[in-house]
């Protein structure tokens, strides 16, 4: 069934990629954009009539050059920032091809579990993280 916008909140798919040394992948937020210079997951907005998978495999492609093989949910949950409210549904993307390019002038990383949390991250995916490290390492 596909996700669009419950109760005003911003529905978004987010991907968790490893690479195969266990960093995941990044991006910082560019100027002009809300919250610039912030560091999240990438991912973005559902389009009507997509699903969660369906604007994965669209963002990844049109942010960072990346086609998803496959991936499988992880998890939802609501984050509440003062603007809006954004509904978020974690993938881990669990094969791809390409190599990352910040197709819209963000900067890419990829980042060890234990530097992730010396980075900027937006407050929605920074209170994530240490669940997010447990379900890729498990």
């Amino acid at each position: 069934m596909p996700i669009t916008v419950r109760d005003e909140a911003l529905v978004v798919a987010v991907g968790v990629a490893v690479d195969p040394s266990g960093r995941l992948l990044v991006g910082q937020r560019p100027v002009g954009k809300a919250y610039a210079g912030q560091w999240e997951f990438p991912g973005g907005k559902l389009e009507p009539g997509e699903t969660g998978y369906q604007a994965l495999v669209r963002e990844f492609r049109e942010e960072l050059g990346l086609e998803v093989l496959s991936a499988r949910p992880l998890f939802s949950c609501l984050h509440n920032y003062p603007d809006r409210k954004v509904e978020l549904h974690l993938w881990r993307v669990t094969d791809f091809r390409g190599e990352a390019r910040g197709l819209e002038g963000q900067e890419l990383r990829w980042v060890s579990q234990t530097d992730l949390r010396s980075l900027d991250f937006l407050e929605g995916n920074r209170s994530l993280l240490g669940r997010i490290c447990a379900l890729v390492n498990s």
